[in-house]
């Protein structure tokens, strides 16, 4: 796969700064080289359509971090992640690390799996980004976002239970497959649907009499939505104690493939929304229509906001960090970060540029 690395070019001091995106000085790109829709020729169209943007392609961590050192250096006005919710958010942590404070604006694309922050914002297919994106005005539109911090890493979203196992078994399920055609039906949202008919599912049904319980414990400054979806102060300490077939945070609404898992994350700004589903598979089968809208809960969902969340289970359960499967465990501190992230809204580009919206 080629790669094309450059020196970031700025305008001279004292020289108004170009108004459009154009060739793309001032852009950074780093591509994840192993996510199935990054291939040469999505990085080369990129590249011939902004030759003037830093283009980099990442295979494994290492090469991340040399690439994160790169874009650091060349301090850009926009750093777009081309890979998933992962891959995205190595990018920032890896641009923590290079002390790049704050964060440049991000733009996440649409060449993941789950794509769950790309479709919460609106990123076009890739396809379409090549026309669009040299057409855009400086500043890039942008949507504020809070990030949790969780084990020392950055992240929009985190948690245990059936979303860490789903996973787990997606992954089980492609790696077993040995056959090309097997491994493309095993991919993507039919590969999560089939890895949970024939993995998860049967699991859950097996354990239905000896669920996993756990509590979740906050400090000052909880609230917790009641039956109209209002948020209401509750005391300190213990929120919940019970069965636990999810218990997850976010900062953003949607997990992937449309499910808008978190539909009250931007309720309140400057909280992480938690979210504790206590009902068995049988009702969450029942439940899904529901569930993959966001549609408000009837029943078995607790909805809390909070600055910071330890939860403690009675058995090792598994654990994802922004989608990508982290282990097991049998507890877990979550909390607000003080660093933002200002995502390159999507939506708001395309009506920038359909309107003409800042034109010379």
């Amino acid at each position: 796969m080629r790669e094309r690395a450059q020196t970031m070019r700025r305008p001279a001091r004292g020289l108004l700064t170009p108004e459009r995106v154009g060739r793309g000085a001032g852009v950074a790109v780093l591509f994840n080289g192993q996510a199935r829709q990054v291939t040469p020729r999505v990085v080369e169209r990129f590249a011939r359509a902004l030759p003037d943007a830093l283009v980099l392609v990442s295979r494994d961590e290492p090469e991340a971090k040399a690439h994160a050192q790169a874009i650091a250096r060349a301090r850009p006005r926009v750093v777009l992640s081309g890979g998933g919710d992962g891959a995205a958010m190595m990018l920032l942590n890896l641009l923590r690390e290079e002390g790049l404070r704050p964060l440049p604006p991000l733009g996440v694309l649409r060449l993941g799996t789950g794509n769950a922050w790309a479709g919460a914002l609106g990123a076009p297919p890739q396809f379409a980004l090549h026309e669009l994106l040299p057409r855009v005005p400086w500043p890039l539109p942008t949507q504020r976002f809070q990030l949790l911090e969780v084990e020392g890493r950055l992240t929009h979203f985190a948690g245990v239970g059936w979303d860490a196992r789903i996973l787990n078994d997606y992954r089980a399920a492609l790696g077993a497959q040995r056959t090309p055609w097997a491994r493309r039906l095993h991919k993507g949202l039919c590969g999560y649907l089939l890895s949970s008919v024939t993995r998860t599912v049967p699991r859950e049904l097996a354990c239905l009499r000896d669920r996993p319980r756990g509590s979740l414990f906050t400090g000052e400054g909880a609230f917790r939505l009641d039956a109209r979806g209002r948020p209401l102060r509750v005391r300190p300490g213990l929120l919940y104690e019970g069965h636990i077939s999810i218990c997850s945070a976010a900062t953003t609404p949607e997990f992937g493939f449309g499910l808008r898992a978190f539909p009250f994350a931007t309720v309140m700004p400057g909280y992480l929304n938690v979210r504790i589903y206590d009902r068995d598979v049988l009702a969450a089968l029942r439940d899904v229509p529901r569930l993959w809208r966001g549609a408000w809960p009837e029943g078995g969902m607790h909805d809390y906001f909070v600055r910071g969340m330890r939860a403690r289970f009675d058995r090792p359960l598994p654990f994802q960090i922004a989608g990508d499967a982290a282990g097991e465990r049998r507890e877990i501190e979550i909390s607000i970060s003080r660093e933002h992230v200002d995502a390159v809204d999507w939506r708001a580009v395309r009506d920038r540029v359909a309107f003409g919206s800042g034109a010379a």
